[in-house]
């Protein structure tokens, strides 16, 4: 379309009615071809999933912020989408929380001026979906749904696939305890997943994904240093020198208190360093 408006600016006052007419004829089809485009475009489906014409949930209480999270994630789970936490709204007088409200997974957009360049991106699956229920809380502790948005832009999990959705994965005390104390046994975290799939019959019956297992072990373990691993080593150290006569350690920290080095040595160390003049 560009280079007929071109050789419509450069005709001369001598150019014919005809030729005239053949240009504008060209340039009224580039026209027409690139609106047909758009209009193509603009008229691709557009996905719009209801999750019911009537809400099931709307004035029901409960008593808690886990409650209230449960109950949706139950019904998410029947109509095929995952769930997370949303808004909250407290009272400025008080305090307290006078409103929760909790999303479809789906809702809103990455912020990508946030994001850090990483070797490997994850996918984008959030779709701007405006599905949300929100609860109104009073004084007494009371939680009951006043809003429930039922209206998705993306389709819905398949029954036999949700068991992957990320709000209906968790692992159990029992299951992490288990796979814990099989690991702390010797037993490797592959194989203990592998026994316990067989024995519940299946992937979708454990509840969790293999990534959900050793993410759990990772967060157990911090735990236990209660991410103050330096003061851990120290008292670990001086209980040892304590009941070790021949137990020796030392550390060096640095002008802020932080701890830069340190050293330490048991008996049979000593004995190798005097026997073989190397530990």
């Amino acid at each position: 379309m560009a280079s007929s408006v071109s050789t419509l600016c450069s005709m001369n006052d001598f150019t014919s009615k005809a030729s005239i007419d053949a240009i504008l004829a060209e340039i009224n089809a580039d026209n027409s071809s690139i609106l047909s485009a758009l209009m193509k475009e603009l008229s691709k489906e557009v996905v719009v999933v209801e999750e019911a014409s009537a809400s099931e949930l709307m004035l029901k209480e409960v008593r808690s912020d886990d409650e209230a999270y449960e109950m949706y994630n139950d019904y998410a789970f029947r109509k095929g989408f995952s769930i997370r936490k949303g808004l909250i709204r407290t009272s400025r007088r008080t305090g307290l929380w006078i409103m929760r409200r909790f999303l479809c997974s789906n809702s809103g957009f990455k912020d990508v001026k946030k994001e850090t360049l990483r070797k490997y991106e994850r996918s984008e699956l959030r779709t701007g979906c405006t599905a949300f229920i929100q609860f109104s809380i009073t004084n007494e502790g009371v939680w009951t749904v006043v809003r429930h948005n039922m209206t998705h832009n993306h389709h819905m999990i398949p029954a036999d696939k949700r068991y992957l959705l990320r709000s209906q994965r968790d692992i159990t005390g029992e299951q992490l305890k288990y796979l814990s104390s099989m690991k702390a046994s010797g037993c490797r975290v592959s194989d203990l997943l592998r026994a316990m799939r067989k024995e519940v019959g299946g992937s979708p019956n454990l509840g969790f994904i293999t990534a959900d297992a050793y993410n759990a072990l990772a967060a157990e373990k911090a735990m236990k240093l209660d991410g103050k691993d330096c003061n851990q080593l120290i008292r670990y150290f001086a209980q040892r020198q304590s009941s070790e006569s021949d137990f020796y350690y030392d550390f060096e920290l640095d002008e802020h208190g932080h701890l830069i080095s340190f050293f330490w040595r048991d008996g049979r160390m000593k004995r190798d360093y005097e026997y073989f003049g190397d530990l």
